[in-house]
């Protein structure tokens, strides 16, 4: 995604999504959330925090594009926020400090817009080191760093599939799951008043020693082991093991299908077709960027068999994935850019 702010010399603020062909506009004076203006609300909500904070902005046109908004997810919302941070505090000159972005950006989300937004993703967008996997402890909001190893010779190849399902196919599910999973812990911690939740022994709630519905306990029991199952992760990228990394993204995977019960007939198509491959170390959903995207660890030699098997995909399914060699890249940047005053649009 890339944002473009320049300054108007009226109070108004022009907004227009390049990608979707899509413009919204609002005066300083009125900034107020308007359902119609989805996309829009999020950089509105960044321009409402800064005013409230008592920064004075001129008028504003702003421009948003990229393969990411035609999704509407989290990683979305959260990104147009920061991005709006980020350049504003440059063309502004406002000096915001980490903190002071993550706050913004956070508030812009939940305050403004009243949607879920996750620090970590914030923190991933301003931190991302090339080359570097990140582990956060959400208990205590840290983070560390850990060397992505399948880029070397010789070693096996990460490898990202978009499915190119509609961008919505599994927003109301994801939705759905994150209100259930938070009905869920909250019906556990219940259970558990006082010591960290991650703690909680997974042997009692598989046991049903616990006192909580079969959904509830499913959810439970998922995230529990997806927290253990991080760590582990970690470990094993840490010694470079690629087969028990690959079979943890797998039993993450199966417990999204079987115990979240997210998941769609294109991913399971695309995860089980992977796993039939020898050479394939593992496979599962990615659940934030576009809808429907799963990573698969693999031998290099056996990536033109799974290429064969997209060209099945496209012909069952009607969609035309996409796949690439995943390398983690590096944080959001600020490109200052300065143009000619006859070459910019006047919308």
């Amino acid at each position: 995604m890339q944002i473009a702010v320049s300054i108007r010399d009226d109070q108004m603020v022009r907004l227009y999504n390049a990608t979707l062909n899509d413009r919204k506009r609002f005066s300083l004076g009125n900034i107020k959330f308007r359902k119609e203006d989805r996309w829009g609300n999020f950089i509105k909500g960044v321009i409402a925090e800064l005013v409230s904070d008592g920064v004075v902005l001129p008028g504003l046109n702003v421009t948003v594009g990229g393969e990411l908004l035609h999704c509407d997810n989290i990683t979305v919302s959260g990104a147009l926020a920061l991005g709006t941070v980020m350049a504003l505090d440059e063309l502004m000159s406002l000096s915001l400090d980490q903190a002071a972005m993550l706050r913004i950006s956070y508030l812009a989300n939940t305050s403004f817009n009243n949607e879920t937004c996750r620090i970590a993703d914030l923190l991933t967008m301003l931190n991302g080191k090339e080359g570097k996997l990140m582990l956060f402890d959400l208990q205590h909001v840290s983070y560390s760093y850990f060397d992505y190893p399948f880029h070397e010779k010789n070693s096996p190849l990460g490898i990202i599939v978009e499915s190119r399902i509609p961008p919505h196919a599994m927003r109301e599910e994801m939705m759905h799951r994150r209100l259930a999973t938070k009905d869920a812990f909250a019906r556990l911690r219940q259970q558990c008043p006082s010591g960290p939740i991650r703690d909680f022994p997974e042997n009692e709630l598989k046991e049903r020693t616990v006192p909580l519905d079969e959904d509830s306990r499913h959810i439970c029991s998922y995230v529990l082991a997806e927290s253990r199952l991080a760590t582990e992760g970690s470990v094993q990228l840490a010694q470079k093991d690629a087969v028990l990394y690959g079979k943890t993204i797998s039993r993450m995977q199966a417990g999204l299908r079987d115990l979240m019960e997210i998941t769609c007939p294109e991913v399971d198509w695309l995860t089980k077709r992977a796993s039939e491959i020898p050479g394939c170390l593992g496979a599962g959903l990615v659940s934030n960027g576009l809808s429907g995207t799963i990573m698969i660890l693999l031998d290099e030699t056996v990536l033109p068999v799974y290429l064969d098997r997209l060209e099945e995909y496209e012909h069952i399914f009607g969609f035309h994935p996409r796949w690439m060699i995943y390398q983690p890249q590096g944080c959001a940047k600020v490109m200052p850019v300065i143009c000619d005053a006859d070459s910019i649009d006047e919308r």
